[in-house]
């Protein structure tokens, strides 16, 4: 298996992304300023899509674009209270996405094994080596659920289905709780308690999409997530932060399995803004965790409002998730704007990528200690 990052360079050579025309929703347009972007988004994919046709250039686009892939790996797994620290996810990750085998297990004589503990401890799960294994097997499985459904959607141009997610939550889910069964749809009712470890404050718990219901939604809403790309392919139009903001509202409103939805409704959204617009949106630090989760609360009830009320196109619970997605892809767009404005031979540009990266999309230290 080629390094996930000679994939994506090897992906970004041949004319991926697909370029079509940037057409923002009419309740993004005002966003987009607000960002302060060096040139305008349409301007920066474009010149993104003329650079990766150059010989020899793409490579560097797969390294910026796998260093942002274990970003989000991290904070999605912050909003869990799940994984380990960016340190150790980062190591992790990169084995992965290179091939490399990566083992669940770790010695507790590892000089890593106490930086495990000192985690759990900070993040209120009990620091124990059963722990410590569950932790890495919750960023070995993100990152290889992750990698997935890229293969599938992005370098095999593959189609949505109901097996693809399955299979990814099979992947993602693997080993982890022996109460939950990876790939299927849940049988039970389950509510959803807004919640972080130590909060002493109530939160609101809201109960999910009855069980019963759940195959026919899934059925759905892969149904309307194929129409939606075909129907913007064929308009030569795209806007893919209302899609993949869309499609991350769906799923979690139905809720599909026992455990694992907020993780599988990133790497959806994700794996989307990854096709369809070059770049992924990591969130997870600093507020992004209270701020995220109102919002999906609020959307919540939007979604059952409008739901079986509003004809499915027309349904708005998206909207204000979309602007979140697009401030949280600032980061993604200026990385892809250095990587394209910058001329081949200069070498300096070139190690300000790499800058960039790690200072745009990585949390500072500062930020950890807030989580």
């Amino acid at each position: 298996m080629h390094p996930l990052s000679v994939s994506l360079g090897n992906a970004f050579a041949k004319g991926w992304p697909s370029w079509h025309r940037l057409r923002l929703g009419n309740n993004l347009r005002d966003e987009e300023a607000k960002l302060q972007l060096p040139v305008d988004m349409a301007t920066i994919m474009t010149e993104a899509h003329k650079k990766s046709q150059s010989s020899g250039i793409a490579a560097s686009a797969g390294a910026w674009v796998e260093k942002s892939l274990i970003t989000l790996i991290y904070g999605s797994n912050v909003i869990e209270t799940a994984g380990s620290t960016l340190g150790i996810t980062t190591r992790l990750c990169q084995d992965i996405f290179r091939g490399k085998p990566v083992d669940a297990y770790i010695d507790k004589e590892d000089p890593a094994y106490r930086e495990h503990l000192e985690n759990l401890a900070e993040t209120h799960r009990k620091s124990d080596m059963a722990n410590v294994v569950r932790s890495r097997r919750e960023v070995i499985g993100h990152a290889n659920a992750l990698r997935f459904m890229i293969d599938h959607v992005i370098l095999n141009n593959g189609a949505w289905s109901e097996e693809l997610i399955l299979q990814t939550h099979r992947i993602l889910y693997e080993g982890i709780d022996d109460d939950v069964v990876p790939g299927k749809y849940r049988t039970h009712e389950v509510a959803v308690c807004y919640s972080s470890p130590g909060d002493k404050k109530k939160k609101k718990t809201s109960l999910c999409m009855r069980a019963a219901a759940v195959p026919r939604y899934m059925t759905a809403m892969v149904e309307h997530l194929n129409h939606d790309i075909t129907q913007a392919e064929l308009s030569g139009h795209r806007d893919p932060y209302t899609l993949a903001a869309r499609y991350h509202h769906q799923f979690v409103m139905i809720h599909p399995f026992a455990d694992g939805n907020g993780r599988m409704s990133r790497i959806i959204l994700n794996t989307l803004l990854l096709k369809y617009a070059g770049h992924v949106a990591p969130f997870g630090g600093g507020n992004d965790k209270d701020d995220y989760l109102a919002i999906v609360r609020r959307a919540g009830v939007v979604f059952h409002r409008e739901d079986m009320e509003v004809d499915f196109c027309q349904q708005t619970c998206q909207f204000e998730f979309a602007k979140f997605v697009l401030a949280k892809s600032k980061p993604g767009l200026e990385q892809m704007w250095v990587w394209a404005s910058a001329e081949p031979e200069d070498e300096f540009l070139f190690r300000a990528v790499d800058r960039h990266v790690d200072g745009g999309c990585c949390y500072t230290s500062e930020r950890q200690r807030t989580l």
